[in-house]
């Protein structure tokens, strides 16, 4: 039996793209085994959306092949999809490489015998985009028994300043209403509890029958004992159903994570986004008033071209006012081929650096006061299986751990907890015990 690995950088969206192929090699009689074990083919799914993401796609390819030197190394995901990364010596290392889309299935393009080197020159596989209202067959398998990403939509539109995606992803297009049902009943059927909602700019589904908050509520009246978490969703006019759904029905996760990409009306400006400062307040502070005790997630980017001390001084101002528990920090990086990576004025290291130290230090205060205000609460916790020690996440997405178990419980339930303190090191992570029921 030939044996396959995978290694998925970047978004939710990467896994469970991951996940749909892993399932079609298992069909087809593959074995699955932990990354950097003994494996005739070796998968990386690469990320490109920063310079440090296609760095650490480089490096990880790189490693592959030394721990693998005579494995067939398949490289697909976004960094596949920059014709730069594959030039020269990063090409010679690699046996297939397949740009988004991804094929619905891997195995066709695995030889009888994989092996290294393969071909001369490069195999490179390069399918259309789908159309909207795709389909993805199979279902999703992801290596734990928990919880599963479940793609409904890919590409987008919108064409930020800074953003790489648009070109590694194609334009927004959605999954078919029908096909998406599909596989959460199934992913329901085999166990999974929770249904993550992921793709590339999820805020943009819209099939005939319906937008995503349609979608959602589809999705909650499958039969199941399962709950729904959104993945990162950008603001948009379905929100405001998406939030009123949130409030009353207790089975959608208390989580929204919203990018900002940046606190500034000139900065936002430039940056192509499609919203201004004051609806993102307006709708983050909704949604607080809304929803009890609900996780608010950001991104946030620092050293974007034309960012002075005022604008980051004003950007500071309005993300410590906003009720958010949960920031992604991290400094601009030019994308080829983006409008931003051929403008002046792009802030030094020197300045752009301390910047990001003063936001996450912001957004570890705040996600400490998030915590610290859930001290006392109780919260449904979906246990993780396996996890070398009883660990679970909050529908509120705080990581609790359980130091015990009541008898007759067990791990991939969710169990109401009593949240009584903070872990120090994590911000997010604090101690509770399984209430009786």
């Amino acid at each position: 039996m030939k044996r396959v690995s995978f290694h998925t950088l970047g978004c939710r969206l990467n896994q469970a793209e991951t996940a749909l192929l892993t399932s079609d090699l298992l069909e087809h009689g593959y074995q699955l085994v932990e990354w950097g074990e003994p494996a005739e083919v070796v998968v990386v799914n690469t990320c490109a959306v920063t310079g440090i993401a296609s760095r650490k796609s480089r490096q990880v390819i790189s490693l592959a092949r030394r721990r693998h030197p005579h494995a067939f190394l398949v490289v697909c995901g976004c960094a596949a999809s920059d014709p730069g990364l594959m030039r020269g010596a990063w090409g010679r290392q690699v046996d297939l490489l397949l740009p988004n889309p991804k094929p619905q299935r891997l195995s066709a393009y695995l030889p009888e015998e994989p092996r290294h080197p393969f071909l001369a020159p490069l195999p490179v596989v390069e399918e259309p985009l789908p159309e909207d209202g795709f389909v993805l067959p199979g279902v999703g398998v992801p290596g734990e028994r928990t919880r599963a990403n479940l793609k409904v939509q890919d590409g987008c539109s919108f064409r930020c300043t800074y953003c790489i995606v648009p070109s590694v992803r194609g334009p927004a297009r959605s999954r078919s209403w029908e096909d998406v049902l599909r596989e959460a009943g199934e992913l329901s059927a085999r166990g999974y509890r929770e249904l993550v909602v992921t793709g590339v700019n999820v805020a943009t589904y819209r099939q005939p029958q319906g937008d995503l908050a349609d979608l959602l509520e589809a999705l909650l009246a499958l039969p199941g004992d399962f709950r729904i978490r959104l993945g990162s969703v950008e603001p948009g006019p379905c929100l405001e159903r998406v939030i009123d759904l949130m409030a009353r029905n207790p089975r959608m996760c208390r989580f929204l994570h919203l990018p900002l990409q940046y606190g500034e009306a000139g900065i936002l400006r430039r940056m192509g986004r499609r919203y201004t400062v004051e609806e993102y307040a307006a709708t983050v502070r909704t949604a607080a008033e809304r929803i009890p005790d609900i996780c608010l997630g950001t991104d946030v980017m620092v050293g974007f071209p034309g960012e002075d001390d005022a604008a980051f001084e004003e950007c500071f101002r309005y993300l410590d006012s906003l009720p958010l528990a949960l920031m992604h920090v991290f400094c601009y990086s030019p994308r080829p081929g983006t409008p931003a990576a051929e403008w002046p004025a792009r802030p030094p290291a020197a300045q752009s650096r301390p910047r990001e130290k003063r936001l996450l230090a912001l957004g570890e205060r705040k996600a400490r006061e998030f915590a610290v205000g859930q001290v006392g609460q109780v919260l449904p916790v979906l246990l993780e299986e396996g996890a070398g020690r009883r660990q679970g996440w909050s529908d509120n997405y705080l990581s609790v751990v359980v130091p015990s178990l009541p008898p007759g419980c067990e791990e991939k339930e969710i169990l109401p907890c009593r949240i009584r303190g903070v872990l120090p090191g994590n911000p997010r992570e604090v101690v509770g015990e399984v209430v009786p029921g």
